[in-house]
């Protein structure tokens, strides 16, 4: 404790000044009563010698414990650094777990990309003037991406069905109370091919592998991507054109919430519908194709579910995934509408 106090310039600057000063005064003591030669020029030419490295002790150490916070600081950095990666890390092996675990236990359900197609058609002609209305895709253009991977089959009926699909989004825009459409990104003039980044999780994550599934060894093709890219641009702009000119969404505007999430990640794909005045108050629609199981993509699988637990889960999911959860709107909406 004493050699700490002593070191510590800090602590033991005025002990030392008194020290120095009982020196001073024990010195003329001395010098009266022996009657020596006492030099008060020496004396005070060493106070302010002692004074000068004592300053300089103080600002070396000031120096020395401010690198160690510094570096204490860094440190610190680099364990949350490391804890956040660690984390991401195990999130995301919990969604492929939990994606793979799902789909390997609805395989009796809806197969098949058509079929499922079919099922999308019907689930948004069923939401009509729903209370709050989400979806999570791969592109605004449902379904589109898929007619170009395999112009070898006949799609006069797949064709008819997303353009379905494509009139029914627009509808559900106008009419529900709240409405989300979250989907992969694209930018709408990429400044190379093959685009890279999050700014084009579309290319990256979806149709990209999408095409080398359907069509292995065969890269995507740029006027294809072009094709597709500016197809789901046009319907983000028409989506947010009928937000904003052909509904009403007082409470979504007023919260500061859009109708488009952008997405960078996308584990399944999910419609989801509350209407507290349909026979089915929650319902969602879960489509097992993501960029976590796009090897299974030749026999898409989906599932319809109606039990609430299990829709306020993937509500959940969705919030949580679209990045509504830390939206201080959002928030204030599920205060005054909870779900």
């Amino acid at each position: 404790m004493l050699r700490r106090f002593l070191l510590d310039p800090d602590r033991s600057g005025l002990f030392y000044l008194l020290l120095f000063i009982a020196l001073i005064a024990a010195a003329l003591f001395v010098d009266h009563a022996f009657d020596a030669h006492y030099s008060v020029i020496g004396s005070v030419a060493s106070f302010l010698g002692l004074f000068t490295a004592f300053q300089s002790w103080k600002a070396a150490h000031e120096a020395s414990r401010n690198a160690d916070q510094a570096l204490a600081q860094m440190q610190q950095v680099t364990r949350e650094t490391q804890a956040l990666a660690q984390s991401n890390h195990l999130i995301d092996q919990q969604i492929r777990l939990a994606v793979t675990t799902i789909s390997d236990a609805t395989r009796e359900l809806h197969k098949g990309y058509q079929p499922v197609l079919a099922e999308v058609a019907e689930f948004l002609e069923k939401a009509a003037g729903s209370e709050y209305m989400a979806i999570m895709t791969d592109t605004a253009a449902i379904g589109k991406l898929f007619l170009g991977c395999q112009p070898q089959q006949p799609h006069r009926d797949l064709h008819a069905l997303t353009d379905r699909i494509h009139e029914l989004l627009l509808d559900r825009v106008r009419d529900a109370r709240e409405f989300y459409l979250a989907s992969l990104a694209a930018e709408d003039q990429p400044g190379c091919f093959p685009p890279a980044g999050e700014a084009n999780s579309l290319f990256t994550h979806f149709a990209q592998p999408v095409w080398q599934h359907l069509r292995p060894g065969e890269p995507l093709p740029e006027p294809d991507w072009d094709k597709h890219r500016r197809l789901h641009g046009a319907t983000l702009r028409q989506v947010q054109d009928t937000f904003e000119l052909f509904s009403e969404h007082a409470a979504q505007k007023a919260a500061g919430i859009g109708p488009l999430l952008p997405l960078s990640v996308l584990p399944l794909q999910l419609f989801l519908r509350v209407d507290v005045d349909a026979p089915e108050p929650f319902r969602a629609l879960v489509i097992f194709v993501g960029q976590y199981n796009l090897n299974r993509l030749s026999e898409a699988r989906a599932m319809h579910t109606a039990d609430p637990e299990l829709v306020r889960t993937f509500l959940s999911m969705f919030e949580s995934i679209a990045g509504l959860d830390g939206h201080a709107g959002y928030q204030q909406l599920r205060q005054q509408w909870p779900l």
